[in-house]
């Protein structure tokens, strides 16, 4: 039966909507039972709250600077877009076992022995088991506090005596709040928890990172106003079986958004890879077909992926595309664009397409690699090995220009590719000789393989 009608309002625990009535489903986000009734507290109705709010010219506010201090690890600062900010609350989801306690650790270590004293709250690991840890990761500052708390009053009464500069809640999943009746992890507690961290590190010019697990979908574990109410959303990406891991940025108001940090995963924790590039082309294979080199931008950052295609007969019913690290629905075109204009049987046949290493590409500019690859795969013919490429492939065949092509062009060029293929709209007097202009998917192809196919 639904809740009865109340003076209290509903609020969808997915996306935040909020209704004076229930609804079965949210007519926001289109989510079955996920709207919960919110009861005010008795007497606040008609009570004002602090001085009334006087509106300013805004042109007339002096202009703000952001103070950061530094991580100790410059490549997580560049994901941060400089470094953390006073005051700014952070959340660092990821899957189990990625890492986002070992990196946290090490880097409240190092804020800690430079910034000043930081704290470390564990609701899911004893002190014996982050002991362990610390130990592997060498932790040896005397300002890092530790504690296991899960109340989330107590923490906050721990931090106004502590008075510390740094705060990780690890995680935001097992913090209570006790005057809120249901169990921690709900959404109710997660966003209870939240909006008291937030009022904690905005009062008191702490910064606060928040771990938080993740769904089987790679969403975010809990409701969707927690990723609207925090400064900076901050994702742990990599497979456990590979060697590297990849934070990327998807939300940041004090820098650019998908920025990312590259680490390698090793038996003394994370290590930073300072050249990503040279990092995920390092075990290339000359004279191999169905490989060749993408130029793309991971925030502001080009970085340079080896996009692999296996095309093979097809032997049992309709003809499959398998994909991993770039989206299914650009598959599909690319490969449709190709057997139009080049490959007249590429339709029957099976076609996957990797991205070496697992880093995952979102950016258009990787589908003049995808289609390069393919039609040396189904060719066997090998791409020279000092060709690298970026474009957009239009539906006509056409290949498209994306932004930051400078950048690109000399990632490629400083990584010794003599040959860089580029949409031929892309023109001027910084062009270096060896770029070449490609208007369509034809000529990218005719430029790329070592010969010609007739």
């Amino acid at each position: 039966m639904p809740p009865s009608a109340s003076n209290g309002r509903f609020i969808c625990s997915a996306c935040g909507y909020q209704s004076s009535r229930w609804y079965g489903r949210c007519p926001e986000c289109q989510e079955w039972n996920t709207l919960e009734e919110q009861v005010p507290a008795a007497g606040s109705k008609g009570t004002k709250q602090g001085a009334p709010v006087t509106p300013v010219i805004l042109s007339s506010v002096a202009p703000q600077e952001v103070k950061r201090f530094s991580s100790g690890l410059p490549e997580l600062d560049r994901a941060l877009g400089g470094g953390f900010v006073p005051g700014s609350l952070l959340h660092l989801g990821g899957e189990p076992g990625i890492g986002k306690s070992t990196l946290l650790l090490s880097v409240a270590d190092k804020v800690s022995s430079s910034a000043g004293r930081s704290l470390y709250i564990s609701g899911e690991e004893s002190l014996g088991q982050v002991k362990i840890r610390a130990d592997r990761l060498n932790v040896r500052s005397q300002d890092l506090y530790f504690a296991a708390e899960r109340d989330i009053d107590a923490i906050l009464q721990m931090c106004l005596e502590l008075k510390p500069g740094f705060l990780v809640v690890d995680s935001i999943q097992t913090c209570e709040d006790r005057s809120i009746d249901s169990l921690p992890g709900s959404p109710a507690q997660i966003r209870a928890c939240a909006v008291k961290l937030q009022e904690y590190a905005k009062l008191a010019n702490v910064t606060v990172i928040l771990v938080g697990h993740t769904v089987k979908t790679g969403d975010l574990a809990g409701p969707r106003l927690l990723e609207h109410l925090v400064d900076t959303v901050l994702y742990f990406e990599g497979e456990l079986g590979h060697l590297y891991r990849i934070i990327r940025a998807r939300k940041n108001r004090f820098g650019a958004t998908d920025e990312v940090a590259v680490f390698g995963m090793g038996d003394s924790g994370l290590r930073e890879i300072q050249n990503p590039s040279e990092f995920f082309l390092s075990e290339r294979l000359e004279n191999r077909s169905g490989c060749c080199v993408a130029a793309c931008v991971q925030g502001n950052r080009p970085i340079l992926v080896e996009v692999q295609s296996l095309v093979t007969p097809n032997l049992y019913g309709s003809a499959r595309r398998i994909v991993g690290e770039i989206d299914q629905q650009k598959l599909l075109l690319i490969a449709a664009v190709m057997s139009k204009y080049l490959v007249q049987g590429l339709d029957k046949t099976d076609i996957f397409v990797k991205v070496a290493g697992g880093v995952k590409v979102s950016e258009p500019g990787i589908d003049l690699a995808c289609g390069i690859a393919m039609v040396s795969s189904y060719y066997n013919i090998p791409v020279r090995h000092d060709v690298a490429c970026f474009g957009e492939i239009g539906l006509s065949g056409e290949v498209r220009m994306v932004p930051r092509m400078e950048d690109r062009v000399k990632e490629a060029s400083r990584l010794g590719f003599s040959r860089v293929l580029v949409p031929h709209g892309f023109s001027g007097s910084k062009v270096s000789p060896g770029v070449i202009g490609v208007s369509t998917v034809e000529d990218g192809v005719r430029n790329a393989l070592v010969k010609a196919k007739s």
